[in-house]
């Protein structure tokens, strides 16, 4: 009932949001002026080589900046037992909240402890929301089930509402929360449409377009019909492309459709080659996830910032579908 609660709370949260997103480009800000003089902030990362988590640092950083912040980042190489060291050490050098994209997602509770009273803002990787504690733990992003719903609708819409078709589906990193999420929100529309999907290839690209492009020809050796790729990300899309057009395919019959609205995704939308992509707001999450750990270093509630659930335990914001009629809104 909770899991389901929390479904339903967010479409309706994200519903809001993304209509007051089409009136332009960009995000909005989550939830008037925040004045971060003061506030001391250490953001510890998995890695330094994740595309999308670039990007989103880069708009942590911005936000920083605005807000007055002090803003340290630090990686832990996907160790958990360096980020637990990170994030116990916190305290002892002056840091008020810490923003963390966990190396590993069930060590969340090791985590939590070793942060003592500074509250944590979980990002990009989402832990179970039992773990998460109102105004302490807090997780900030976009509900990854809607990228996939955008993804399946999509699809199934441009290939004229068949009754039954074949997929492929391309998996982001094993272990990482985001992908049985989306990948299960793809399996949920099609059955909740009464469609009759044939999955004939589900495995992990590790949101690499080569590794993509690797499993697609060993999904080649079985000789097996498909209908469309939905990749859980856009790197994974452009890698099917590459596959498609080397396998003598087309884009046009062969849809494919990826997640993030990366500046290479959102070409292969205009080029037509991508179907579609879904925009995972990157500037939107930063100014989310520095104003939460500003206000709960504060001693705030998150319920004053724009997407907050009421149970206190997420910050959303929503994802948009990026297709060849409003991509110039938006890239």
């Amino acid at each position: 009932m909770k899991n389901q609660m929390k479904k339903i709370m967010a479409f309706l949260i994200c519903g809001v949001m993304l209509a007051a997103s089409l009136a332009g480009c960009g995000a909005k800000s989550s939830g008037g002026a925040v004045n971060g003089s003061g506030v001391k902030i250490l953001m510890t990362l998995h890695d330094d080589t994740d595309t999308f988590l670039i990007t989103l640092c880069e708009s942590i950083d911005n936000r920083a900046q605005e807000t007055g912040a002090t803003i340290d980042k630090v990686y832990c190489q996907s160790d958990p037992e360096i980020q637990m060291q990170q994030i116990s050490e916190a305290s002892s050098q002056g840091y008020d909240a810490i923003i963390c994209r966990l190396a590993d997602a069930t060590t969340i509770l090791q985590m939590e402890k070793a942060a003592g009273n500074l509250p944590i803002v979980f990002i990009n990787n989402e832990p179970d929301e039992d773990y998460l504690k109102a105004d302490k733990f807090v997780y900030v992003g976009s509900f990854e089930q809607d990228a996939g719903r955008f993804q399946a609708e999509y699809i199934w819409n441009g290939l004229g509402k068949p009754q039954s078709l074949n997929v492929i589906i391309m998996e982001g990193m094993k272990g990482h929360a985001a992908v049985p999420q989306r990948t299960n929100a793809v399996k949920y529309f099609f059955l909740d449409n009464g469609v009759d999907a044939n999955y004939v290839f589900v495995d992990h690209g590790d949101w690499s377009d080569t590794v993509a492009y690797d499993q697609l020809e060993i999904f080649k050796k079985t000789g097996q019909d498909f209908d469309c790729i939905i990749c859980n990300n856009d790197p994974m899309a452009i890698g099917a492309i590459n596959w498609l057009k080397d396998n003598g395919y087309s884009t046009k019959d062969k849809l494919v459709a990826g997640i993030d609205a990366t500046d290479d995704g959102c070409a292969a939308i205009r080029s037509g080659d991508m179907y579609m992509t879904v925009l995972q707001d990157t500037q939107g999450q930063g100014i989310a996830a520095v104003d939460s750990a500003i206000t709960l270093a504060k001693g705030g509630s998150v319920a004053s910032l724009e997407g907050a659930t009421e149970d206190l335990k997420y910050v959303w914001v929503p994802f948009v579908p990026i297709t060849p009629e409003n991509i110039d809104q938006y890239k």
